[in-house]
């Protein structure tokens, strides 16, 4: 073989390695331009412009629609696979991964057939704009009163009555919303106070978890009533005129309603605590934990009113509840 021929090879061999390997970077790079392209049309960014404190809403809801389409289009594979695959994965890493608050079952979010017609109208009505501004407003506001280094994410999926509340905090950063204005009994003003109140409340459960949640944190009902009265406590302050304090908080000290959660308060929280804190079984008057929680918290404030909002949101359960004197309310 001469030398003009091993060059020829030799060329072509590397030609040969430079298109194979462009085609290796190339299928990623198309992926990611994917992917991008779907975030940038389910997502909204923006940061705080007093601070620079960074979020991200991402619609979830938006997705749904491939989910029922896919589920038509292959009637023998499992929903929940399809459900995963369509609604979870695009979003895990923003939503879901490396929450250390709460471990969620994804798989029992897969919408019942009966259930997508219901779903579709939500999801139609849902509007991606009008979100953004309110919950834009409700971080801002929060994280001027409490700030934090992380970003935080807020990922909006269709009302699902597998949860009792309509927002719920995952974890340090990843707030989510079952939104839900589809034959709603509240007005459209209400419902939007509603929404920017309850971001602010949710958003001071995120910056708690990440500035004081450990692995080993033991979560009492105390413990939990607490977390919950700050949170009240907090979006009061933030929305002084439009909070939760109306419906939730009664300003009645009953001895017998107290006698029933007195002797669990240090005992490990259960399942139980859904009943207390939301009431209205067995006894329990309606939002009574979170009416309690955050009657300690102004009993504690009162009696250190110089406090700051990162100060108090410090104070173990047992300091609010010892040095705030609440127990003077049932002797």
């Amino acid at each position: 073989m001469n030398i003009t021929n091993k060059a020829l090879i030799s060329f072509f061999m590397l030609l040969l390695i430079f298109i194979l390997s462009a085609c290796k970077q190339t299928e990623p790079s198309r992926e990611n331009i994917l992917m991008e392209n779907e975030q940038q049309n389910i997502s909204y960014s923006f940061k705080n412009p007093n601070t620079g404190q960074e979020f991200n809403i991402i619609h979830a809801y938006k997705l749904y629609e491939n989910f029922f389409e896919t589920v038509k289009d292959n009637p023998d594979e499992s929903s929940h696979k399809l459900y995963r695959e369509e609604v979870i994965e695009p979003v895990y890493h923003a939503c879901f991964k490396d929450t250390e608050y709460l471990e969620i079952d994804l798989f029992e979010w897969t919408p019942e057939e009966t259930d997508y017609t219901s779903i579709k109208s939500q999801v139609e009505s849902m509007d991606k704009n009008h979100l953004n501004k309110l919950y834009e407003e409700s971080l801002v506001k929060s994280s001027d009163m409490l700030p934090s280094d992380k970003k935080t994410t807020v990922c909006v999926f269709p009302k699902n009555e597998k949860f009792p509340s309509d927002m719920l905090t995952v974890g340090s950063g990843k707030i989510l919303v079952f939104y839900n204005d589809f034959d709603n009994y509240l007005t459209l003003s209400q419902l939007d106070n509603n929404s920017k109140s309850g971001m602010s409340h949710e958003y001071h459960h995120s910056v708690w978890i990440e500035k004081h949640y450990t692995e080993d944190y033991f979560e009492t009902t105390l413990d939990r009533i607490i977390m919950e009265g700050k949170a009240v406590m907090f979006e009061s302050l933030v929305y002084p005129d439009s909070n939760s304090t109306d419906i939730v908080i009664d300003e009645s000290f009953d001895k017998e309603d107290w006698s029933r959660i007195e002797p669990d308060l240090e005992g490990y929280v259960t399942d139980q605590i859904y009943e207390i804190l939301i009431g209205g079984t067995n006894g329990v008057p309606n939002y009574y934990g979170y009416s309690e929680g955050f009657k300690m918290i102004r009993s504690y404030l009162n009696l250190h009113p110089d406090m700051t909002i990162e100060e108090w949101s410090s104070k173990s359960p047992k300091e609010i509840l010892d040095e705030g004197n609440y127990m003077a309310n049932y002797e």
